[in-house]
């Protein structure tokens, strides 16, 4: 206490610094309700940030995707070789085109069924990066020139900044609807390799809402899921020898699925709302659409016809706990 002050001074001082406290506390709310009634950005929900909200299903293009015709990689132009990557289950070369778009190139199996993935990802709501298949192209100049076979190409928008990885049981969205939904999803089109590397977030430049929550490297699906080592990916074969859901016990489901060793517990906690969720949202795509997105990826008419009836297989195969919801 200052020094020449006695009690009855500080007992007249308190209550003005308090009073000062209490003015200082009601500007910072009322400058905070300000910004909340007059801000022109929507508030993005929180799980907002993993699904598109009110997305149109039936309206989405599936076989040019989240990018649209203006984005499709060029065939007639000589690519640009920035460089290698060899450090996951497939070869990937990072390019450049002419007009300074660059790309991610991923050879191998995972050049078609990732294309197909992603389109039935984004088809629903989820949100993917613009990706397609390319049959075969060409690098102009340096170590790896000349005519490359085919390839999925994603773009790489300089709007999009990575923000880490997330993980399947440490996130925002634990225990939402969605969450449990994107993970059926992932269950329904047999991706077994679920592991976080995979999924990213990023930070998008004039884009609401702000962060997105992305599931990425989709390539294994569409066949078997893990057996003793690792699945298979694109085979009607596989994918027709395996059950979706193998067994429902209340409201639990357990499904007829096993994901790589790294995250051995996705695919379980699920219920039965959880799986209707995810079905009835892929139900309102038309078999053209279901076509599209597997023409998309460049399988032939034979490979789109298997894959389009084994899918609607699965979905049905979900829709058909509509009744067991209800009772």
């Amino acid at each position: 206490m200052h020094r020449g002050m006695d009690c009855r001074g500080a007992m007249r001082v308190l209550p003005l610094i308090a009073a000062a406290i209490s003015a200082t506390s009601c500007m910072n709310d009322a400058k905070s309700w300000m910004r909340d009634v007059f801000t022109t950005a929507p508030k993005p929900r929180p799980v907002d940030e993993l699904v598109e909200p009110d997305v149109d299903i039936p309206s989405r293009d599936l076989f040019y995707g989240v990018g649209g015709q203006k984005l499709v990689p060029r065939t007639d132009i000589a690519y640009r070789f920035i460089q290698k990557d060899t450090s996951g289950m497939s070869l990937n070369f990072d390019v450049e085109d002419p007009s300074g778009r660059r790309w991610d190139a991923k050879f191998g199996h995972e050049a078609k069924t990732e294309v197909a993935a992603s389109r039935l990802l984004w088809a629903i709501g989820f949100y993917q990066p613009p990706v397609y298949y390319v049959r075969e192209w060409k690098i102009g100049d340096g170590p790896e020139a000349g005519i490359q076979p085919e390839a999925r190409f994603r773009f790489t928008d300089p709007k999009w900044k990575g923000d880490g990885i997330w993980s399947w049981r440490e996130n925002p969205f634990l225990g939402t609807r969605e969450l449990n939904g994107l993970i059926v999803m992932n269950v329904l089109i047999n991706n077994w390799d679920v592991k976080a590397s995979n999924n990213k977030r990023y930070e998008r430049e004039d884009q609401h809402p702000r962060h997105i929550y992305v599931v990425k490297d989709l390539g294994q699906s569409f066949g078997r899921s893990v057996g003793l080592f690792l699945g298979s990916q694109g085979d009607p074969n596989d994918f027709a020898s395996q059950r979706f859901i193998k067994a429902v016990s209340g409201d639990d489901v357990e499904f007829d699925f096993k994901p790589i060793i790294l995250n051995p517990g996705v695919g379980s906690g699920i219920h039965v709302e959880d799986v209707l969720w995810t079905c009835r949202r892929l139900a309102q795509l038309s078999d053209g659409q279901l076509r599209d997105a597997f023409r998309a990826a460049g399988y032939d008419d034979a490979e789109v016809s298997s894959f389009v009836e084994l899918l609607k297989r699965r979905i049905a195969e979900g829709l058909a706990l509509e009744q067991r919801a209800r009772s």
